[in-house]
């Protein structure tokens, strides 16, 4: 990160030629690591394999002609986990790990989803001991009187702690759902954790952070029910995307994970990352969560959806690359030591929502 931080305050970020499509395709294409056969996560400092990141994307790769990559990538992670149990990344040198607090219900939920999405279920059937083991581990991380999650884990905002948070919530009825769809056994179903998170964490506006309850509308929160189809309720989507909207966590770039008033009221804990940019997992702009957004807001607002695409084609254009994360007022993110990441797979999703949604233009 450090040397990449400097060559790119000297230099700039790497610059691709072409239109945003072919931008994203070069990327896309520079992710993958033929020597290894996997997808990272950047062609830039994030180099590694990361359950979540891959998750995220695998379907689009897939829908994009990338269905060998996505194949080998499964066959790479799932070779590294047999022994390790599945972690939240793999390191360049092939070592799985987790980061900085062990791996919840989300990598073990994302990595099962990856396999079943992408059309893989024969990697699921040849390797059923070992994933039936993973999805056995999942039975410690929630109170099965409650079916909420108990513990703290890294998820998509490990910056923050947060008890029992939604997210996580979320991540115990993918786990349920996959592994009854991958011919795993899970002792409760989808349908009771999902009438469990509507009771716990839905206020009839949006989704609490966490258990705490607090009147905080946090954008991962009111995201990732939806864009799982764990909660596929239209009543609910729609005051969900308007609670995300009148919070101004969509502008000027979607998608914050708070606004600059609410993370002030935060817990969070100590982070190198609070180090080297204070803002990174606050009211800084992410690109996987603002796609993410704007996949479900296809549901909900075409129109501003399309919007939102059309503001990431103007960035993919103006920086000639697919950045990780920009500051609160949209530029790229750069702290004392840190300067946001470049050439992320994640372009695969604008890609896909670009030509595939049939949002009008």
């Amino acid at each position: 990160m450090l040397r990449r931080a400097r060559r790119v305050r000297k230099h700039g970020f790497r610059r691709y030629k072409g239109d945003a499509e072919e931008i994203c395709r070069r990327i896309i294409e520079d992710c993958y690591d033929h020597e290894h056969k996997y997808l990272r996560v950047s062609a830039g400092h994030f180099c590694e394999y990361y359950v979540r990141d891959f998750a995220f994307c695998c379907e689009a790769l897939v829908k994009l002609g990338f269905s060998a990559q996505v194949r080998s990538t499964l066959e790479y992670a799932l070779k590294r986990f047999r022994h390790a149990g599945i972690t939240t990344a793999i390191d360049p040198d092939g070592v799985p790990f987790d980061y900085y607090l062990p791996s919840g219900p989300e990598s073990i939920g994302l990595f099962l989803y990856s396999i079943r999405v992408t059309g893989n279920e024969d990697l699921a059937r040849h390797e059923h001991a070992f994933l039936q083991r993973q999805v056995d581990r999942v039975k410690g991380m929630m109170d099965h009187h409650t079916l909420l999650p108990k513990g703290q884990y890294s998820t998509i905002r490990d910056q923050t702690r947060r008890r029992s948070s939604c997210y996580d919530m979320v991540m115990l009825a993918v786990v349920a759902r996959e592994a009854g769809l991958l011919g795993l056994r899970f002792p409760h179903s989808e349908e009771d954790i999902r009438k469990r998170l509507i009771e716990e964490y839905w206020n009839g506006t949006y989704f609490f952070q966490d258990i705490t309850k607090q009147p905080i509308i946090v954008g991962d929160a009111n995201v990732f029910p939806f864009w799982t189809g764990v909660v596929d309720d239209k009543a609910m989507l729609d005051e969900a995307m308007t609670a995300v909207q009148t919070a101004g966590l969509d502008t000027p770039l979607p998608l914050r994970y708070v606004s600059a008033t609410d993370k002030k009221r935060e817990r969070t804990g100590f982070h190198f990352s609070a180090l080297l940019a204070p803002d990174y997992e606050t009211d800084s702009i992410w690109a996987h969560l603002g796609l993410a957004y704007v996949r479900v807001l296809t549901m909900h607002d075409p129109a501003r959806a399309r919007k939102h695409i059309e503001k990431y084609r103007k960035e993919i254009e103006q920086h000639r690359n697919f950045l990780e994360v920009y500051d609160s007022f949209g530029q790229p993110l750069r702290g004392q030591l840190y300067v946001t990441d470049e050439s992320m797979l994640w372009c695969a999703n604008w890609l896909a929502l670009n030509k595939f949604s049939g949002l009008p233009s």
